[in-house]
């Protein structure tokens, strides 16, 4: 599809959805109890342990829970550090990203248009999250602290 035809095509909610799911498979991979409020998780490179991919459990309801995962910065200074807020949905077994580096919340609507904000973009910040998980998987020595 070229790329001027993408502002016609229309949101597909199935593939938000099945990428959630693949999010929440991922997660799954991760030594981190998701029910436990202030259980984390760090998965580090062999080659820098301080560095990596940070989980923490941040809030916990009968239902879902919510995580902080911050990944520190590989880049300059400048650089800001990333942090996304996501929401685990035990029950529909879905990993959705509600929140992105403090900026702003996620509209609960895909089509909800703000300034400066892409009808895609809830789309591409849990495309993000699935790559951020596999490289920390792939790449990352799991430490668990309760």
């Amino acid at each position: 599809m070229a790329f001027f035809e993408m502002g016609r095509q229309q949101l597909d909610l199935a593939r938000l959805h099945d990428e959630c799911e693949n999010n929440y498979r991922r997660l799954l991979k991760v030594p981190l109890n998701a029910m436990m409020l202030g259980a984390s998780a760090q998965l580090s490179s062999r080659r820098t342990p301080n560095a990596g991919l940070h989980i923490k459990v941040t809030e916990v309801t009968k239902y879902t829970s919510t995580l902080t995962i911050t990944a520190d910065r590989a880049g300059p200074d400048w650089i800001p550090q990333i942090e996304i807020k996501a929401r685990v949905y035990r029950d529909a077994k879905m990993l959705e990203v509600i929140e992105w580096c403090t900026d702003r919340t996620i509209p609960w609507a895909l089509s909800e248009q703000k300034p400066k904000q892409a009808r895609d973009e809830k789309w591409q910040w849990n495309i993000f999250l699935s790559e951020l998980l596999i490289y920390g998987l792939q790449h990352g020595a799991a430490i668990t602290e309760v």
